[in-house]
């Protein structure tokens, strides 16, 4: 008789308090059980159903499955045909993910410093940029050091807080210029009573295991293009003409460049029920937030979360150890981690790390207010799952250790 597998000796928050948990339960248990009898493990109905789902709530005209954040920011560049002779714009302040999909058709990342009020990438920088360090007398912008045509900016909601979109957007019009919104940090971010998804040419999600809303790995792009949406829905499996789903026929043809970025229908089922809890999760997610508010207003050289004039997802809460703090954030980092929470930072800036520095030439000078943030910040655990007795845990210590 076969042996029942026995459990985890244990889980992952036993010896430490994680910065990030998932929080999955019993309904989404069922629903990937039975998206798993049901003989569908690629995409399937699930997707389309997920797709479906998600589109109604953001009031995208369309929305389109993938398997990661990263998938649905290449597909709609690869859609959009930028390439070698290209540059589009990103903020340093961000993970990896928003620069090297510029880079996966030889395209050039040109990264530019973030806001220091709010850590967002802001109209004020991006039209300076534009105007000092390009020509702009043609049908795009044309960057003079590397000849490369502006085509795109890809605007991040940092921490699930919302760039200004309005100053974004009149910009990318004036200039003929693609807003491609990385919302990984921003689902459901709310920007001018409008929940994103629909203020751009294109927005990309992510439902990462950390993310609000969570598939295990998986992605989502939304917009109104239906002509765009046809061909990211080709690219994401292969360039094949159709979808596979639904397909009685062994012929297939390939029409379209192609990858392989299509969702899982078990990630898709654990999705839709993650997307009906969109609201109680947010509200766990506002009440942590607010506890740390509360308890750490008073804190001696100590930045709190910047605030925003529109809703945030508040996927992340960070604090900003200044030079009244009574440690550096390293030495903060280091003493909660001997308490046994678990401390993260968001991000490395892009001009630190090796291969973009060497590559693009890239250095803390250039980025002064992305650096000064860095040196300062770390995140501290926030998450639906997170249990209240835990943030009591986390005000104690920080409190003890910045008091």
């Amino acid at each position: 008789m076969a042996e029942t597998p026995k459990a985890p000796a244990e889980t992952i928050a036993e010896k430490l308090l994680p910065f990030a948990l998932p929080d999955v339960g019993s309904a989404e248990a069922r629903a990937m059980t039975r998206s798993l009898r049901s003989g569908w493990l690629t995409s399937g109905p699930e997707v389309k159903a997920f797709e479906s789902e998600f589109a109604t709530l953001t009031g995208a005209r369309e929305a389109i499955a993938v398997n990661s954040c990263t998938a649905a920011l290449h597909l709609a560049l690869a859609a959009w045909d930028i390439g070698a002779d290209d540059a589009v714009l990103v903020p340093d302040l961000t993970f990896v993910a928003s620069a090297e999909v510029i880079t996966y058709s030889g395209a050039l990342p040109i990264v530019l410093d973030v806001n220091r009020a709010d850590y967002l990438l802001d109209g004020e920088t991006v039209e300076r940029f534009l105007k000092e360090q390009c020509d702009t007398s043609g049908a795009h912008p044309v960057h003079r050091a590397s000849k490369k045509t502006v085509r795109a900016i890809i605007p991040v909601h940092y921490g699930g807080r919302p760039c200004d979109l309005d100053q974004l957007s009149e910009i990318a019009k004036r200039h003929k210029l693609k807003l491609l919104e990385d919302a990984a940090h921003a689902f459901p971010t709310y920007y001018a009573g409008r929940i994103l998804g629909t203020h751009s040419d294109a927005t990309a999600f992510s439902f990462y295991a950390t993310k609000n809303l969570t598939t295990g790995e998986g992605g989502m792009l939304t917009t109104d293009d239906s002509e765009f949406a046809d061909r990211v829905r080709r690219m994401r499996l292969h360039g094949i003409r159709g979808q596979t789903y639904g397909r009685q026929r062994w012929q297939y043809d390939v029409v379209d460049q192609g990858f392989k970025y299509n969702m899982m229908d078990p990630c898709a089922a654990i999705g839709r029920v993650q997307l009906k809890r969109t609201a109680e999760t947010l509200e766990k997610r506002k009440l942590i937030h607010a506890a740390y508010d509360r308890a750490f207003a008073r804190l001696q050289g100590v930045r709190l979360t910047p605030r925003t004039p529109h809703e945030s997802a508040f996927h992340l809460y960070t604090i900003e150890l200044g030079p009244g703090a009574r440690l550096s954030r390293d030495e903060f980092v280091d003493e909660m981690y001997r308490r046994g929470i678990a401390v993260s930072l968001h991000f490395i800036p892009i001009h630190r790390l090796t291969y973009y520095r060497d590559a693009y030439g890239l250095s803390a000078q250039q980025f002064p207010n992305a650096e000064e943030i860095f040196q300062r910040i770390c995140s501290l655990p926030i998450y639906s799952a997170l249990k209240m007795r835990n943030v009591r845990h986390v005000i104690e210590a920080v409190r003890e250790l910045l008091g």
